[in-house]
């Protein structure tokens, strides 16, 4: 709703080009959006496209509810929509605070970095469990590099408006 409301991004067409959001990956949401009253779509203009617009109800839900989903456990796809979601709504506090929360997250959850010895008696299954291990952390790893990257650019960008 935020991309719609304070994005411009009023289409399906405007969600997939300028958000990466995949019209039937989404398409259910706004169906039950428009269900609940909180997002209105035009019928077919040209080439079908149907421009949506948030319902004051909408606007309203969406002001109040929006940091409820913010969750630095998702996927990091998940954390920079949220980190874009509250660009949107003009909070670059929380935006610069969940990501690194979310940097945090994974930085929690690493394990070895590692494969180390791999005993005799290790089972290729076994040692398949050990490499995706490894891989997960690692991976784990560098998204917490990356979000806090993220994070130190926002808090430049921060300083910057502040110092204008």
């Amino acid at each position: 709703m935020a991309a719609v409301s304070r994005g411009g991004l009023n289409t399906l067409y405007a969600l997939k080009q300028e958000a990466g959001l995949e019209p039937g990956s989404i398409k259910k949401a706004i169906e039950d959006l428009v269900e609940a009253g909180l997002l209105h779509r035009s019928e077919g203009a040209k080439r079908g496209r149907r421009a949506m617009a948030v319902t004051d109800a909408g606007e309203r839900l969406l002001v109040a509810e929006w940091k409820d989903s913010l969750d630095p456990r998702r996927e990091v796809e998940s954390v920079l929509r949220g980190v874009t979601v509250a660009l949107l709504m003009d909070d670059i506090g929380e935006a610069i605070r969940f990501l690194g929360e979310s940097a945090l997250e994974r930085e929690r959850r690493q394990g070895p970095h590692g494969l180390g010895t791999v005993p005799r008696e290790s089972t290729p299954v076994d040692l398949h469990s050990a490499m995706r291990e490894i891989y997960e952390s690692r991976r784990r790893k560098m998204e917490a590099e990356v979000l806090s990257e993220f994070a130190i650019n926002l808090m430049e960008v921060a300083k910057n408006r502040k110092g204008k």
